[in-house]
């Protein structure tokens, strides 16, 4: 939810600790994200996304977060400043990520009735991939494996900063296996077009889970439309159909690249990819062999423009 777009919102206080709150930036259950302007005893302001509990939102899941986040150090990893409480709200300060989340810019692609470049599409999922092979790997400052499960991987959890680095957000329903940080039953509480197979039926998650996610947003990215969706928004329907996973792609894919979405997609978690780094790694592969492989100045270049198209 660190997004660059934002719009006017009336707040109770402008002030809140140390920030002073400029408009809304988006929201959800149990937050609502801020941008904000820091202001330090000493240098320039910055700003800054702000993260702010909502008042009926269980405290500890927000201070699981935080402590989540205190933990991740990666590029493409949504990076945190502080967290701490003013005026009897829990509050997380996050980088602002001004090229704002992949959502908007693929609403921004079907307004102008543009496909996103493809090699461009495959380079996010490779940077996000990035991020979930560090995610999926990481340790407590002692040592011991996480075996971290991010569970909510979409479109509105990917940003982009100004020079283009993308960036994985939004820890707040990540699963830790190896350690306790706090529930872990049910269904996770991810977006339900982008649920795994597994986690709409409640089980345990594993890496492979949100592999099963990008590889519905690299299908979106690739194609332009859901995988087993047109616009059906009942939840047992959509939940039937990831179940059932059958990918029907159109002839107009590249074949070896057909393959790697149908293996991201598989209804078995053991037989889909084996990591991150197995995904990403026939992503590169193929963007490699054939030619579809964009500098990072060349992916600069596109968010730019589409950011200044749709006047983001």
């Amino acid at each position: 939810m660190e997004v660059g777009a934002a719009r006017t919102v009336e707040v109770p206080s402008r002030r809140f600790g140390r920030y002073f709150i400029r408009s809304l930036l988006g929201q959800g259950g149990m937050a609502e994200v801020f941008l904000a302007e820091a202001t330090p005893p000493r240098g320039e302001k910055f700003s800054v996304a702000l993260k702010l509990m909502r008042k009926d939102a269980p405290p500890e899941a927000f201070a699981d977060e935080a402590d989540l986040m205190g933990l991740l150090d990666h590029p493409n990893l949504v990076r945190m400043l502080e967290s701490g409480q003013a005026f009897g709200r829990p509050f997380i300060a996050m980088e602002f990520l001004v090229g704002g989340d992949l959502k908007r810019l693929m609403e921004a692609h079907e307004t102008l009735k543009r496909r996103i470049p493809l090699g461009t599409a495959v380079y996010i999922c490779i940077e996000v991939l990035r991020a979930l092979a560090y995610f999926h790997q990481v340790r407590t400052r002692s040592g011991r494996p996480l075996e971290l499960v991010h569970g909510d991987v979409n479109p509105s959890n990917i940003f982009f900063s100004g020079e283009a680095d993308v960036k994985l957000g939004d820890f707040g329903v990540a699963k830790a296996r190896g350690v306790d940080l706090g529930p872990q039953d049910g269904i996770a509480a991810g977006k339900l077009h982008y649920l795994s197979p597994e986690q709409t039926l409640g089980e345990p998650l594993t890496p492979a889970s949100d592999l099963f996610s990008l590889g519905i947003v690299l299908h979106e990215l690739v194609v332009g439309t859901h995988p087993f969706l047109l616009e059906e928004t009942d939840d047992q329907v959509v939940m039937t159909a990831i179940r059932a996973a059958k990918v029907s792609l159109p002839d107009t894919v590249d074949p070896p690249l057909g393959q790697i979405i149908r293996k991201a997609l598989a209804a078995d978690p053991d037989t889909r990819y084996h990591s991150a780094g197995e995904f990403a790694g026939a992503l590169f592969t193929w963007a490699l062999d054939s030619g579809n492989s964009p500098t990072r100045g060349n992916v600069q270049s596109w968010l730019m423009k589409t950011l200044s198209y749709a006047g983001l």
